[in-house]
């Protein structure tokens, strides 16, 4: 088994723990977590227009590809079984756009909110001065309002506390070195890409972020078929 369907199957198991948290903590202390289980489970806004929206972050995704797949070539499996490994490519994709979705942004979020509370309680929040809130505060969400160019500023900062924050760094961590496989620039790219997907579902609601996570990896592979069907018609000239 591949490293990465082994990590995959642990955050498998690890969004599964969560839910069972995340369920008994809204029923028995409701306030923990500052939304409802299944808050993010609608749809705000057009769909149409918010995949409109979201076309820089596809063409980033698509050219990067492409310059990569140009300079690397492709070999002689890729050119035979493109259509197969777009098959394989566009189910992967689906999965990657559900699965990576519910885990990452919806469940071992709101799991992680829990956490951040009680372990800023243990370490000096029962006396006034949380430890992890004043990380936070001053070292890591200010990092990432700056690099995410202040659009998450509203999100990270005001309105939802601190602990939610915190939740969405931790979480976008854990999605982020889920694609460590993929080298360093996949490392950053995904860490960039799981931001932005935190951006679409407060915004419009987890169901805006499945369908562009999805549609992002499925133009990826549309451009890895089409490079790699010209690089078959150019090898038999």
């Amino acid at each position: 088994m591949k490293a990465s369907e082994k990590k995959e199957q642990g955050y498998c198991s690890l969004a599964v723990g969560a839910f069972i948290v995340v369920l008994i903590v809204e029923w028995l202390w409701p306030d923990v977590i500052p939304f409802t289980m299944f808050q993010f489970w609608k749809l705000n806004g057009n769909l149409v227009d918010i995949v409109k929206m979201s076309w820089p972050v596809f063409a980033w995704g698509t050219g990067v590809s492409f310059l990569i797949l140009v300079l690397k070539g492709v070999d002689y499996e890729e050119r035979e079984n493109a259509e197969k490994n777009f098959v394989v490519g566009f189910l992967t994709s689906l999965w990657a756009g559900v699965f990576e979705e519910i885990s990452f942004r919806w469940l071992i979020f709101m799991d992680e909110i829990i956490g951040y509370k009680i372990v800023n309680w243990l370490f000096f929040g029962w006396a006034g001065f949380g430890m992890f809130e004043w990380i936070f505060l001053h070292i890591s969400g200010p990092i990432a309002n700056f690099f995410t160019l202040g659009y998450l500023s509203p999100i990270l900062f005001n309105g939802f506390g601190w602990a939610v924050g915190s939740a969405i760094l931790s979480s976008n961590g854990k999605f982020r070195d889920g694609h460590a496989y993929q080298g360093l620039l996949g490392f950053i790219n995904s860490w960039f890409i799981g931001m932005f997907m935190f951006y679409l579902m407060f915004t419009y609601g987890l169901i805006a972020s499945i369908v562009v996570h999805f549609l992002y990896d499925l133009f990826i592979d549309i451009v890895r078929y089409l490079i790699a069907i010209s690089a078959r018609g150019l090898s038999r000239l």
